[in-house]
């Protein structure tokens, strides 16, 4: 285990680390998932290819709710 290993799951036994990095990560993916459906909806994919992406967002949101 590196340094940074061991240092990361030190800092992740103090909770309020561990809810900020995990809040922190779910809005960058979710930010990033919200870039890649504006940019399907301008190439004009199927429905069905925006629908799924909005599920998988939506599947995200609720995993970091539950995380907190």
């Amino acid at each position: 285990m590196t340094n940074y290993e061991r240092l990361f799951q030190n800092q992740m036994e103090d909770p309020q680390f561990a809810k900020a990095y995990y809040e922190s990560r779910a809005e960058r993916m979710i930010s990033e998932m919200l870039d890649i459906l504006k940019d399907k909806i301008y190439r004009n994919e199927p429905k069905e290819n925006l629908i799924h992406l909005i599920d998988s967002i939506q599947q995200n949101i609720h995993t970091a709710i539950d995380r907190r």
